[in-house]
């Protein structure tokens, strides 16, 4: 018996800017890796409109980041379906290594300034 699998190979791409509002999703998103967050959800986390969240998760979507699927339950009556979005295996670590970078040039930059992170007068 033969059988003929086809299999896409995943690609990721990188992010060519990083802006605050991309770094707020992500660090949603990499909050709730397995289960996955509504754009809604994220939206109200990062307090941000949805209208700069939801061109995010569709451009993560397209260098792939994240994927994303309607929740299969009925919702309440109502509201819409949601659609449910989470970091693909190569999004984790790509995410990671995004945050894990701009966290360093932030830490990096509060010590050339000689201010403490977390703290508002620079004073530990």
């Amino acid at each position: 018996m033969f059988h003929l699998y086809i299999a896409s190979i995943a690609r990721v791409e990188k992010l060519s800017r990083v802006t605050a509002a991309i770094l707020d999703v992500l660090q949603v998103l990499l909050a709730s890796p397995g289960g996955g967050c509504h754009g809604f959800a994220i939206a109200k986390e990062v307090k941000r409109p949805t209208g700069s969240v939801y061109p995010i998760l569709a451009r993560f979507e397209r260098l792939g980041w994240v994927e994303s699927h309607w929740e299969s339950e009925q919702p309440e009556h109502g509201r819409p379906r949601r659609r449910l979005y989470r970091l693909t295996p190569e999004g984790l670590l790509a995410a990671r290594a995004v945050v894990k970078e701009r966290m360093a040039e932030r830490a990096a930059r509060a010590v050339r300034y000689g201010t403490v992170l977390g703290t508002a007068d620079g004073v530990a």
